[in-house]
């Protein structure tokens, strides 16, 4: 498990939790082959303080290092290979985040890193629209509610709007969110923006790529969890994340993982399915313009 605590970013994005993931991946091959971190770092000819800071996620690892290790740790299929070799190209290369320095945190640009990554994102919201299904107008409201500096506001919906952009236009990664019904009614008391909101929910159902399943009040017992979450599944690894004001959390192993992959196996079996969550979507349209 990856805990952020509130540091101050460094102004270039880097994407600090994705080097500890990487580096938390790498110590556990390590260790199921029963190499400690000496024995390790003297097979590959490199110090075994290096071995600890990539561990660590303190510092990256060059890619012929990566091969070594991965040949050293017994990880002959090619595909696994690739992976481990991609998100660690993938951490060095400049992202269009990065444009926006010292004001997002180390957690938000290790965020975005992984959601670039993934492949599939399921998505829990408590009483609120998913960050990736809400339209400009919503994202404001949301986010006027915990940032009260008018220029970082603006930064924030920008970041929001274009990572939805790229997730909605590109088909990739594919999302699954399970949105509560209050959230569709109750979020904010503005009738204009909740209709807007809607209507954009409406249009987008038609994709392929976007799967919404409206959770109506009292189904099942994991609706008053109080915990929002997603799960950003990968090529070859899955993380769950969780968001709070100042800060995140990244589950990586699978026993901190665990509860919240059979938490959403829960939401979605006692969430409406897709089409008749459309069909609620089409009723509160209907009500809302009937007022």
């Amino acid at each position: 498990m990856v805990r952020t605590t509130p540091s101050p970013p460094d102004g270039k994005g880097r994407p600090s939790d994705a080097y500890e993931i990487l580096g938390r991946s790498l110590r556990v091959l390590r260790e199921s082959c029963g190499f400690n971190v000496k024995e390790a770092a003297q097979l590959i000819d490199v110090s075994a303080s290096k071995i600890s800071r990539i561990e660590l996620g303190r510092v990256g690892i060059k890619e012929v290092d990566l091969d070594r290790l991965l040949t050293l740790y017994g990880i002959s299929d090619d595909n696994e290979r690739l992976a481990f070799l991609e998100r660690n190209h993938r951490l060095s290369e400049p992202r269009w985040w990065s444009s926006y320095g010292s004001h997002l945190s180390e957690w938000y640009c290790s965020y975005l890193h992984l959601e670039s990554e993934a492949k599939y994102i399921l998505a829990y919201e408590v009483r609120l629209i998913p960050g990736l299904l809400q339209t400009r107008a919503y994202a404001e409201a949301v986010i006027r509610s915990t940032c009260t500096e008018e220029q970082q506001v603006r930064r924030l919906i920008d970041v929001r709007m274009r990572r939805q952009r790229m997730v909605l236009e590109r088909g990739a990664p594919k999302l699954w969110a399970i949105v509560e019904h209050a959230a569709l009614v109750d979020s904010f008391d503005d009738p204009e923006l909740m209709q807007e909101q809607i209507d954009f929910l409406l249009r987008i159902t038609g994709s392929s790529d976007v799967r919404i399943q409206v959770l109506m009040p009292g189904a099942g017992a994991l609706a008053f969890r109080g915990n929002s979450f997603s799960i950003l599944q990968m090529k070859a690894s899955e993380v769950v994340y969780m968001e709070h004001l100042d800060r995140a959390f990244f589950l990586d192993e699978r026993k901190d993982s665990e509860p919240y992959r059979l938490a959403m196996s829960e939401l979605v079996i006692v969430a409406d399915e897709p089409r008749k969550s459309r069909t609620t979507l089409e009723e509160i349209s209907r009500r809302n313009r009937m007022r």
